[in-house]
């Protein structure tokens, strides 16, 4: 009998393809499944032959059903309800609690489908950031948080997060307590990347979404007087207002921005810089793929200070800064100017990494899936 599952993922496919973010059997840990169908919020995704390494030996199918919202979302429902029910899989699997996690759990319910949801993001903390920097979208969240999310937790019969910091929220919203279970990286190719070139300044990455809750604007002004180059892998709502922001500080010199690499290369960008930088909100993410990934390559690290007991351990191994562009500015500096500190940094990062093991992580991902699977056997 062949096993199947439906995905309900947090974006189109098409956009972790263009971060670079395609990894093997990410939808099908130790090829579980002979089937993986996609449900894709977009008119048109991404060619299945691009993507197939994500399935690793399962048949791929991608359903592009168009975009949802608030306003369609009923119409949507009946229209995806119909698709998964062709589909007929053995789990369905949500990576939000939002529009997409809502019509997976909806499928489960009315299909009788076990219902698999993991959390990447602490929502509470996002509607904090919205309320200040996009209040239509802050509205919307809000209304999640009272109609969506303790439905889509509810129904689960599985939640996992990806942080610590998002434990709290999960709990608060229907008393479960989630599984903490990491983002799954490949030491192996980020411990093995190709530097391209040499720079004749010290080049600082970053490499991640142009969002307000990434805070990018305060890495560029941080270097905005420092004799670096900085390199900004990644596209989002911000990147306009960067460029703005790049030419009126006249550093345009300064800034090199790639909105996508290819994902065979990504690991390469990261061994040729020499520190890596990430001021995301910390009362939202916890330890994002980028950082794991600049871990795994042995790289220095600046990340946000994390919520008091909610660090996830990275104590010893990255250098932690306030979200201010001077904190981050001397930061930057110290890292620079310290070569014994940098070395020292680099080589805990590295060890650090350890404790990250993507096969381990796609070890208890296969497991969770066969208890789903084993329950559903169950008369």
């Amino acid at each position: 009998m062949k096993n199947k599952i439906c995905i309900f993922p947090n974006d189109p496919i098409i956009s972790y393809y263009n971060k670079g973010e395609i990894k093997e059997r990410y939808f099908n840990p130790l090829n579980i499944f002979d089937e993986v169908d996609i449900i894709s919020f977009i008119d048109k995704d991404i060619d299945e032959q691009k993507v197939q390494i994500l399935v690793g030996n399962a048949k791929l199918k991608i359903h592009s059903v168009g975009k949802i919202n608030l306003f369609n979302k009923s119409k949507m429902k009946k229209k995806i309800i119909s698709i998964v029910k062709n589909i007929n899989p053995d789990i369905i699997r949500a990576y939000n609690p939002l529009l997409e996690g809502w019509i997976a759990a909806n499928c489960s319910d009315i299909l009788d489908i076990p219902f698999f949801v993991s959390v990447h993001i602490e929502y509470d903390g996002l509607r904090k950031i919205a309320k200040k920097t996009n209040y239509k979208k802050f509205l919307a969240l809000k209304w999640y948080r009272k109609k969506i999310e303790p439905y889509v937790f509810n129904k689960a019969d599985k939640i996992t997060a990806v942080y610590k910091i998002i434990e709290p929220y999960v709990l608060d919203v229907c008393g479960k307590k989630p599984e903490i279970l990491y983002n799954r990286i490949d030491l192996e190719r980020f411990g093995n990347g190709i530097k391209q070139k040499d720079y004749d300044k010290p080049l600082i990455l970053s490499v991640g979404r142009l969002t307000p809750q990434k805070n990018p604007d305060l890495i560029i002004n941080a270097i905005k007087d420092l004799d670096v180059y900085l390199m900004l892998i990644g596209d989002g709502e911000l990147y306009d207002s960067l460029k703005n922001q790049i030419t009126e500080l006249n550093i345009q010199n300064k800034i090199i921005f790639k909105k996508s690499v290819p994902n065979n290369e990504i690991q390469n960008y990261y061994k040729t810089a020499d520190i890596f930088i990430l001021c995301y909100e910390p009362d939202v993410e916890g330890v994002p793929i980028p950082v794991l990934e600049a871990m795994a390559s042995g790289l220095p690290i600046i990340i946000t200070n994390p919520i008091s007991g909610l660090s996830d351990g990275l104590e010893e191994s990255v250098s932690f800064t306030e979200l201010n562009y001077e904190s981050i500015k001397n930061k930057i500096v110290e890292l620079i100017e310290n070569d014994d500190y940098r070395k020292d940094l680099s080589k805990k990062a590295q060890e650090k990494s350890l404790q990250f093991d993507g096969n381990a992580t796609e070890k208890r991902e296969f497991d969770i899936y066969t208890e789903l699977l084993s329950s559903k056997k169950l008369p």
